[in-house]
């Protein structure tokens, strides 16, 4: 019998735990070659690969490790951008079909292209398990998170294109007013640029609005799911946890960092135990550790026991896979286990982290304007516009692109920002 992989492990401590791969599963051929073509020698190679095959079978699905997917635009701007014998040719037919071409309808149709392949790729596990797993999550273009009717009507198109296709909608005040509305509907919904406490509690009160529309209005919420995504690693490097802790005359560890992190979450999860409430909290931006800390991953250890769903970045398994032997097993009850009180008082004089654990923390209308949330949105912007422009590069005739000829409108390239 194989040894376990890490991942195996987290699995194995809880049950019910899930185990996702955020990025395209149509990246994952590629994924899989280059990592093991970085193995130190044969029988990691061999190990690896096994490994890598218990993980994801993009041709088998239901026998893979993993049971769900993410995507967002700068997963899928990656994807298609580094593929461009693939692209290219489907921009420039889907451009032309067009009565009158417009490169933003274009873009809007090569990414829901993409996202229907990739959820294609899943569907046999979401057949399988009767929509429990299989489901990817394709996420509403980043310059309508302020608009609830734009982000109602991408929501509804996305759903449209596959049954297991999950609608990733922004943590701002409109973001969930849109979840309230698809889940009314009985869609599916993934909540994220997410990062506290707040945030998780306006999620709440929208699904569960949604949902007792949905039983006044008959719909069929038997396939339904909602998952809330905890971006875990970029709360403390991506917002103003350091910059707070500095002005203050503290210095915080990486392993206090990290426990600030994982506080929000086990605050969050015993909410979700205690009330029942009808969602799965969803962990991304997954980071492995620095010796220092004691742990490999403590994304991992300092939560491993937990009815979770962890959707694991390609860097990320690669990680775990090459420092494997750092981990030993998992403890299940870790999940249960509090962050130590000076810690946490530690913390609580940081009023970035305050904010984020506390569950009125914030006004909705101040979620937008978190530290994390405006660093990460401008990250995934960025990549929204790179394939916008990928787009415009492709869309003409291959002798109007070498000249030169424009074809986006300069004010419709910086809207993301």
């Amino acid at each position: 019998m194989p040894l376990p992989s890490v991942l195996e492990k987290l699995q194995a401590a809880a049950p019910a735990a899930e185990i996702w791969w955020d990025s395209s599963p149509l990246v994952y051929p590629a994924f899989k070659e280059s990592t093991l073509a970085l193995a130190p020698d044969a029988q990691t190679r061999t190990r690896w690969a096994a490994q890598l095959d218990r993980f994801l079978d993009t041709a088998h699905p239901t026998g893979s490790l993993v049971r769900g997917v993410t995507t967002n635009p700068s997963l899928m701007a990656k994807s298609i951008i580094e593929a461009p014998e693939t692209w290219a040719p489907e921009v420039r037919e889907a451009h032309l079909r067009q009565a009158r071409p417009d490169v933003r309808e274009t873009y809007w149709i090569i990414y829901q292209e993409a996202l229907r392949r990739a959820a294609q790729v899943m569907l046999p596990l979401w057949r399988a398990t009767n929509g429990k797993y299989g489901w990817v999550s394709g996420q509403l273009d980043p310059r309508c998170i302020f608009d609830a009717d734009a982000m109602l009507e991408q929501g509804l198109q996305l759903a449209r294109i596959a049954p297991n296709l999950m609608v990733k909608v922004p943590g701002t005040r409109q973001g969930y007013e849109t979840i309230r509305r698809l889940v009314s509907r009985g869609i599916s919904v993934n909540n994220t640029l997410s990062y506290s406490v707040p945030q998780f509690t306006a999620c709440i009160r929208a699904v569960e609005a949604g949902l007792a529309e949905a039983r006044r209005q008959g719909v069929d919420t038997s396939r339904w799911r909602t998952v809330i995504t905890h971006m875990i690693g970029r709360f403390g490097t991506q917002g103003d946890l350091l910059d707070e802790a500095a002005a203050r005359g503290m210095s915080l560890s990486p392993r206090e960092i990290r426990l600030a992190e994982i506080a929000i979450l086990k605050r969050i999860q015993r909410t979700i135990v205690a009330n029942g409430h009808p969602v799965t909290m969803l962990l991304s931006s997954l980071e492995t550790d620095a010796p220092e800390t004691g742990a490999l991953s403590m994304h991992l250890e300092e939560t491993a026991g937990a009815a979770i769903a962890y959707t694991c970045k390609p860097s990320f398994v690669a990680d775990l896979m090459r420092r494997e032997a750092e981990c030993g097993e998992l403890d299940p009850g870790a999940i249960d286990r509090e962050v130590p009180a000076e810690t946490l008082r530690k913390l609580q004089r940081l009023p970035y982290f305050a904010k984020a654990y506390d569950p009125d923390g914030m006004p909705p209308e101040d979620f937008a304007n978190y530290g994390a949330f405006i660093t990460t949105y401008a990250e995934v912007a960025r990549n929204a516009r790179r394939l916008v422009d990928f787009v415009a590069q492709h869309a003409m005739a291959p002798e109007a692109a070498e000249a030169g000829e424009p074809v986006l409108d300069p004010a419709y390239a910086t809207a993301a920002e």
